[in-house]
């Protein structure tokens, strides 16, 4: 028991691999290691979105979690490591990092860690939304075929519009993690892009009048 132990808080500390398309792409990487009975478990480099799932689908109620966090800073690759309390209720990591950090624990981590992996967080999900809604635009343009002219034509110059902001808003998440991670903390993001606004540009530049 005692050797899986220092087996396991071994790999906790060593240096994560930067290799990997979440590493590319700037999102943070977390370690977690609790303990089991009598055994210790890994969750070795889960990129944050995964990341923040572990505690309730491990339901780790009634345990302390030990983290290590890989990230940017400042262009710079970096490491912090807090303990997470013992975990009172099933939630997702960032809940219970940030709620252990607004009660003073200074063990759990520093609360500019929070915003920070919260502005990934979102970042993250924009990108799966924006992915997602391209994948459905290259299905629709697929499947048009058959339909009469004119209906086709409108549908594809909403699929085209679609396509060209959900591609602005990758272009947004790329910019929003640059930021984050090679500029000084507290430098804003631009302005999210206004879909309403974006579509109604698109049709007056392409010609198509509106929707």
């Amino acid at each position: 028991m005692k050797k899986d132990i220092e087996k396991a808080l071994m790999e906790f500390l060593m240096d994560v691999r930067t290799t990997g398309e979440e590493r590319k792409k700037g999102i943070p990487l977390i370690t977690f290691v609790y303990k089991e009975e009598d055994r210790a478990v890994l969750l070795k480099a889960l990129p944050l979105p995964l990341a923040d799932i572990q505690p309730e689908e491990k339901q780790l109620a009634g345990k302390e979690l030990l983290y290590r966090m890989d990230f940017f800073r400042e262009g710079e690759a970096e490491v912090s490591f807090g303990i997470l309390p013992v975990v009172k209720k099933s939630a997702p990591f960032l809940t219970l990092l940030e709620e252990a950090v607004k009660s003073g624990d200074r063990r759990a981590g520093h609360p500019w860690l929070c915003d920070y992996l919260k502005f990934h967080s979102a970042l993250c999900g924009l990108e799966a939304l924006a992915r997602r809604e391209l994948s459905f635009a290259g299905q629709k343009r697929q499947g048009s075929a058959g339909e009469e002219e004119i209906s086709r034509k409108m549908q594809d110059g909403y699929t085209l519009a679609n396509t060209a902001y959900y591609s602005e808003v990758l272009s947004y998440v790329r910019t929003g993690r640059d930021i984050l991670n090679a500029c000084p903390a507290g430098t804003p993001l631009p302005p999210f892009p206004d879909r309403s606004a974006f579509m109604a540009k698109w049709y007056r530049e392409n010609g198509q009048g509106s929707l």
